[in-house]
């Protein structure tokens, strides 16, 4: 084999079957069509360069093109150590060692591994990312089909102030579209091309690093050459965003998960998304929810073991950075596995609008309302009403008993004198749909808050969709030019 020429031994047994394999196996699944990309693009820029004939160049594209339909995961042998060695015998046999062996001028597997990790990252990244798209998108339906639906917003998990189910989802769609945009900032700092970098001090031949730049669908080069191929910070950005996001899922989950209880009894999810008990007929496990949550956590992992691993490397390459991309993945499958299935259960959940209605009715959550309604009519600070109707709630076991008597004998004791309302007035302030309605600031949970929130956030999803659909045209456009024949 090309290069253990310095090496006297073959691999140990299982160094090359429990190490090496299973490692070109997960590369193989990952990365080989980019590998095969990769490599045209090098060959066409030797050739434009004058580095090979255009001869050299054709034969050698020919037969990449032949590794790409005659190579399987069958051929993979761990006695090649890795996904290129494997790659490049298999081209060495098709087209011989003296036209072949050109391919590899000016470079080094280090800038080969350093650019095709991006590659197969960006793309990583395009899955994602369409899937929070699709998230998202399910979450609008849901916005939109319960936008007047009340329910109880909670602190503390304590019953807090009504809000509305669509004001609930139009909150997760905008933590969604912070998630997008930090794996798009991450995006920009993964598409950069590493390639013609070499080994870490660059090459005496006239590469043109530029077109290796367009050639791949790159917007943008890494300079230093030893920043190419020592670098591995941009798949911790990416995995600090994907950790990040997979907290606010995670969190979002919990939520639904709660209202599922009976306890709560809010929320009653289909039987396309849960499972049965082996032993008690009355169940429905809402165990998607449960799945999300665990599966978020595999992104954490991988995140501090990433920063683990790369935290006491020397600034070049070793072959920890290998572990770190070879870690990813796990976390990162975990990461869609959990998306997609937020996804698919949210098609199938309904809200017991009416239980969910008397809770919030029946609750207290109601009485910050009824402050502001003291403050408004009598010019008393809040403060005072505050107490005022702190007073009226430790007073009474249901929110029924608040009458107009209660709330002048409590204004009473707290400002030395009566307050004059009405029970009729008290009623409208403390019904759940009226108090959401009073809501009027920005960002709030009246209706016209709302919808100016759903619209902006469909204003945002519009962007995004389109950004991520120049990002994958970009990339496609650039391949589509290295199938082309050579100039």
């Amino acid at each position: 084999m090309r290069g253990r020429n310095r090496i006297k031994a073959e691999m140990s047994e299982y160094f090359r079957n429990e190490i090496a394999k299973p490692g070109i196996f997960l590369e193989y699944e990952h990365g080989f069509e980019e590998l095969i990309l990769l490599n045209r693009a090098y060959a066409k820029m030797l050739a434009e360069e004058k580095i090979i004939t255009p001869d050299e160049a054709q034969k050698i594209l020919d037969g990449l093109t032949w590794v790409a339909e005659n190579f399987s995961a069958a051929d993979i042998d761990g006695k090649y150590e890795e996904i290129y060695f494997n790659f490049e015998q298999k081209l060495i046999q098709h087209v011989g060692l003296e036209i072949g062996g050109r391919l590899h001028t000016g470079r080094s597997r280090n800038d080969i591994y350093a650019a095709l990790w991006r590659m197969e990252t960006r793309k990583a990244l395009w899955q994602i990312c369409q899937s929070v798209l699709a998230l998202q998108k399910e979450m609008f339906a849901l916005a939109e089909k319960y936008r007047r639906t009340i329910i109880t917003g909670y602190t503390h998990t304590q019953p807090a102030q009504p809000i509305t189910v669509g004001y609930y989802y139009a909150a997760a769609i905008e933590v969604l579209q912070r998630d997008f945009q930090r794996l798009q900032a991450a995006y920009q700092k993964t598409n950069q091309c590493a390639l013609g970098a070499a080994a870490l001090a660059g090459t005496s031949f006239p590469i043109n690093r530029d077109k290796l730049e367009k050639f791949l669908g790159f917007e943008g080069t890494v300079t230093n050459a030893l920043d190419c191929v020592g670098t591995k910070d941009y798949l911790l950005e990416v995995e600090s965003a994907l950790a990040i996001m997979m907290v606010n899922l995670s969190r979002m989950a919990q939520d639904h998960y709660i209202w599922c209880t009976n306890e709560f009894g809010l929320l009653s999810i289909g039987g396309e998304v849960a499972i049965c008990s082996s032993i008690m007929p009355q169940k429905k496990n809402p165990v998607t929810f449960e799945m999300i949550k665990s599966k978020s956590a595999h992104m954490l992992g991988t995140f501090t073991a990433g920063c683990a691993i790369m935290k006491n490397t020397p600034f070049s390459l070793c072959m920890d950075l290998f572990e770190t991309h070879a870690q990813f993945w796990a976390g990162f499958k975990a990461s869609v596995d959990a998306v997609n299935l937020f996804t698919e259960t949210l098609k199938f959940i309904t809200f017991n609008e009416e239980r969910a209605y008397l809770a919030a009715k029946n609750n207290f959550s109601t009485v910050t309302a009824l402050a502001d309604f003291l403050v408004g009519k009598f010019k008393i600070s809040f403060a005072e009403a505050h107490d005022i109707v702190g007073e009226m709630v430790g007073a009474v076991e249901n929110i029924s008993d608040m009458t107009a008597e209660l709330l002048n004998t409590c204004a009473e004791k707290i400002l030395g004198r009566g307050l004059e309302v009405t029970d009729a007035e008290i009623a409208n302030v403390l019904e759940p749909a009226a108090n959401v309605r009073g809501k009027i600031s920005a960002g709030s949970p009246g209706e016209i808050s709302l919808q100016n929130m759903i619209d902006d956030a469909k204003k945002i999803l519009t962007a995004q969709e389109a950004w991520l659909a120049a990002r994958k045209n970009f990339v496609a456009s650039a391949y589509k030019k290295l199938n082309k024949v050579l100039a």
